[in-house]
Parts: C-alpha cells; structure tokens; sequence
C-alpha cells in the first residue's frame, strides 16, 4: 500500500485547517448541548424551591392616594381618595405545583367626593366624606410554574366573603345669584341660599371571585418576596338587590406587593 504524501508547505497548512474546522465543530456542538442542557433544566425540579407537603405565610397588600377630575367650568366633579388593602394568608402545597389555603384581608378606603353645579344663576356644590372598611375571610387555590432559576409565575383563584361597613355625611349648599339692589333680591320668596346636611351609615354583605396572576421569587430556600399583578375580579354586594358587577384591572398601581415564608 502507498501513503498519501503532501507537496511540501501544503501538509502543514491543511492540518492547520483540519483542525480549525474540528476545534469550530466541537466548540459549536458544546454551546448547543450547554444551551439545551440549560433549557431543559429550568423546567425541571433541579431549580425548584417548592416541594408538596410545604406550608407558606405571606403578607401582601398596597396603599395609594389618587385624584380624579372630570367636568366643565360650570359642572365639576373631583375625588380624591386614599386606599388601603393588606391580607395575609396560609397555604399547603398539595403538589410541588398546586398550593391551597386561607386567608383574611383587611380593606380601607376614604373619600372625599365634591360636585360644583352652575346652570344661569343657581349655584349649587355638594361635598361627600366616605369612609369604608371590611374584613374579608377568603379561600384560595393556586398553581405555580417555573419560569426560570428560584422565579415562578402562578395563576390563583380567591374566594372572598364579608361585611363592608361604610360611614358617610354630605353638604349641599346652593344660592341664585340676582342683579343687586334689585325687588328680587330682597325679596322672601327668593332666598339667596340654602345649605342641606345628613349622615348615615350601611353595612352590606360582600362576595367576590377573582383570578389574579401573581409574580415569585426566591432569594433564600425559604424566603420569597411576590407581587400581585392585578387580575379579573366579579363582586356582589347586595344579595337582595341583585348589585354586581366585573371588573378587570392590571393597573400597577394596584399590584399587591408582600413576602413569603415557607415552614
């Protein structure tokens, strides 16, 4: 048998390219097997900080101030408000992904609510204080995915039923403006104001469902902090009257921010 011989100059320029094309071959391969081997690890349980039979405590909630206004010159309307919802709450994962539980939220809100009317001559402004609070016992059910290394995205749906006590007074005041030193303005059968108040209180059963996404994350093996993202929520507050209503809201300034504790 005859071995292959190369000219001079050409053997070693060809093993030099013989082994850049190996060495870029295995390189490539490794990258794709460690790109793989990452994917398929972060939907495994070799990241997972949730095992069935854990028990985790959290404590969530969010507080704001917002002011709303809408209206004309003549015809105003402006709320400003402070909120306050906080809960806590105790589940028990059923599987290393389905977690239920109980839990007691706590909501307070204050408003204050005023209303400027102007038609020709008669002015009139109402001002309304509200104050609200409510306890509200809830059950839970809740599925946890991993999306990637100690962060985990869960679907949750909450049962919540309680008393919402409410307590409110209201000012209405009035006058008619007429052309001064005028019969009309002097006269008894055109008063140049009024002024109306009342208080009163109600408390109504409340019954809500809703369906929340919920964000995560584990720095140690035991401690997470989480974030409520908002959701799509059906209440009733009025069993007799039949008063309900849908509401869906993502609006961060209402996502509930908290901490877990697993034990």
């Amino acid at each position: 048998m005859s071995a292959l011989c190369l000219p001079p100059g050409i053997s070693g320029h060809f093993m030099t390219s013989l082994y850049v094309k190996l060495n870029f071959k295995i390189k490539n391969s490794m990258k794709k097997n460690v790109l793989i081997a990452l994917i398929v690890l972060s939907t495994l349980d070799v990241f997972s900080q949730i095992d069935k039979g854990q028990i985790v405590v959290a404590v969530d909630g969010y507080f704001m101030k917002s002011t709303t206004e809408n209206g004309v010159t003549t015809n105003q309307n402006v709320t400003q408000g402070k909120y306050l919802s906080t809960g806590a709450s105790v589940g028990y994962f059923i599987t290393d992904r389905i977690i239920a539980g109980v839990g007691l939220d706590y909501y307070w809100s204050k408003e204050s609510r005023t209303s400027e009317l102007m038609i020709n001559r008669n002015f009139q402004i109402e001002v309304m204080n509200i104050k609200s609070k409510a306890f509200l016992p809830n059950i839970y059910l809740g599925y946890y995915h991993p999306i990637i290394n100690k962060l985990y995205i869960s679907t949750n749906l909450k049962f919540s039923y309680g008393k919402v006590k409410s307590e409110y007074n209201t000012l209405m005041a009035g006058m008619v403006f007429f052309p001064s030193d005028t019969i009309l303005e002097l006269s008894d059968r055109y008063p140049s104001g009024y002024s109306i108040g009342s208080e009163k209180s109600s408390d109504v059963d409340y019954f809500s469902s809703k369906i929340f996404p919920e964000l995560t994350y584990f720095i140690f093996p035991k401690f997470s902090l989480c974030v409520g993202l908002g959701g799509v929520e059906y209440s009733l507050t009025d069993w007799k009257a039949d008063n309900s209503s849908w509401t869906i809201n993502f609006n961060p300034n209402y996502w509930k921010f908290g901490i877990k504790l697993k034990i």
